[in-house]
């Protein structure tokens, strides 16, 4: 992808994660951010910013006539469950903590918990979407 093309879509996702932040009143222009709305911010833009390249790619081998391989396309949306995991893993964390002096357990034994429901599933995705995406060279 050239450089203009990358430079576009990141300033167009920064936009959109701000957006995004202000309709779902995760983060209010102007305010100062706490360190979970940063890494809901972050996760957003990451999100967004694959969902953009992923798609100029598919547009690109689409309008170039090149053969898109199924496995690819899996690959890619792997790796996109893998990152809304991440992201709803921060969300539930944070729902944990909110309500952790009601719950009985400490907070240290929900955030393994979640970890073991939310990260390794997402860790495991991103394996699988990297071997599927990786061009593999045959002699």
């Amino acid at each position: 992808m050239k450089k203009g093309t990358i430079i576009i879509l990141t300033i167009i996702t920064l936009v959109l994660t701000f957006i995004f932040a202000e309709i779902f009143s995760i983060y209010h222009f102007g305010s100062l951010p706490t360190l979970l709305t940063s890494l809901y911010l972050i996760s957003i833009f990451a999100i967004l910013e694959y969902l953009a390249i992923s798609i100029t790619y598919i547009v690109k081998r689409v309008i170039k006539k090149e053969k898109l391989e199924i496995k690819k396309i899996i690959g890619l949306v792997l790796l996109f469950v893998a990152l809304l995991l991440v992201l709803l893993y921060l969300v539930v964390l944070d729902v944990d903590y909110l309500h952790s002096y009601m719950n009985s357990a400490p907070f240290y034994l929900n955030v393994i918990v979640r970890s073991v429901e939310f990260l390794i599933p997402s860790i495991i995705l991103i394996v699988i979407g990297i071997l599927l995406i990786k061009n593999k060279k045959k002699k």
